[in-house]
């Protein structure tokens, strides 16, 4: 077994198959079935197994903080497999992911990520139960990731969509999370230019679809909302952007952090993305620790809920800037408190 130690949070390769075509790797902090990791299964042609670690590593840390900054009452977790044709693997890699959760006995759970699907959680639950994706309900990942992130919009907004005053937002990105947030503004009268690999997807009634060649960044917008790949942003694009804030539902939007620092010193408010993305952990939660409210609420319920607590978490966050303190300091000052009950149960009590 591969191990490799960073310093808060500490993650390593907790279970491992490798072969010629097809190494998946479970990458998550030491935990148990008490406190089980969790995070998406991610399939990729990643140029060697060392770069499949590390981005499972890279990924693994940034679920720890999410969970953490929410207390969702799991650890941080990712699930990374690399193959030269993803598309040619899938049944041995639901086999071979569902022997890897058996060996761990409950310490780790997944659901979708990049190349996995809700079909291949549905498969891989037949297989183990060590699977939390929404399998059998209305819920929708996506979704409650984008309405966790329109709660972080209405907290940069300081009102409700329905009662602030449209302006101009550019979208990056427009697949289930990108294409959701869009939507919802453009039906609350805003300016939605759109940007995607996929022209079909930034093309939706009331959206302004970008010329793939278009500088995207140099146009000027109140909302600058990342919802595609990681490193998106470089130093080149934010010397540029001309926005009043940045909400990023896609993870690490920027080449670099310091990138998003040096917007900041330009009065550009930029939330870290862990507090934007977090509507799919916070679903994941209710899932585990509320069953029986999950099985009795509707999609909506749940989408209100992620949205409020994103709202409110980023609120305080925001609060917490306008006081003075440090991106770092703000984050846990509104982090949640491991000792309290998983954000999940909260839901339970509301219903």
């Amino acid at each position: 077994m591969t191990t490799t130690t960073h310093t808060k949070p500490t993650v390593s390769v907790l279970a491992e198959h490798v072969s010629d075509h097809l190494s998946v790797f479970v990458v998550a902090e030491d935990t148990d079935s008490a406190r089980p990791a969790n995070g998406g299964l991610r399939l990729l042609n990643y140029p060697s197994d060392a770069a499949c670690i590390a981005d499972g590593e890279r990924l693994a840390g940034l679920m720890t903080h999410k969970h953490d900054l929410y207390g969702t009452g799991f650890a941080g977790g990712k699930i990374v497999a690399r193959a030269t044709e993803p598309a040619a693997v899938k049944d041995e890699l639901i086999q071979v992911t569902a022997s890897l959760l058996e060996s761990l006995d409950g310490a780790m759970i997944t659901g979708c990520d990049l190349n996995t699907s809700l079909e291949d959680m549905e498969r891989l639950t037949a297989l183990t139960p060590h699977v939390l994706a929404a399998v059998g309900s209305p819920v929708d990942a996506s979704a409650a990731t984008a309405h966790g992130t329109l709660g972080a919009v209405e907290a940069v907004l300081e009102a409700e969509l329905s009662q602030a005053t449209p302006g101009r937002a550019l979208v990056h990105g427009c697949g289930a999370v990108g294409g959701t947030v869009a939507r919802v503004l453009v039906q609350h009268g805003w300016t939605v230019f759109t940007a995607d690999l996929d022209r079909a997807r930034a093309s939706f009634p009331g959206a302004t679809p970008l010329p793939s060649d278009c500088p995207w960044w140099e146009i000027k917008v109140d909302l600058l909302i990342p919802c595609s790949i990681s490193g998106l942003i470089n130093a080149e694009m934010a010397s540029a952007l001309k926005v009043a804030a940045v909400v990023p539902a896609a993870n690490a939007p920027f080449q670099h952090s310091q990138l998003a620092d040096e917007l900041r010193r330009r009065g550009i408010r930029v939330l870290p993305d862990p507090l934007v993305n977090a509507g799919a952990v916070i679903a994941d939660s209710i899932e585990r620790f509320s069953p029986d409210a999950w099985e009795g609420a509707g999609a909506n319920d749940v989408y209100a809920f992620v949205r409020q607590e994103v709202h409110q978490r980023a609120t305080n966050y925001l609060n917490q800037r306008d006081q003075g303190l440090s991106v770092g300091a703000a984050l846990v000052e509104v982090a949640a408190e491991r000792e309290h009950d998983p954000i999940g149960l909260s839901f339970g009590d509301a219903e």
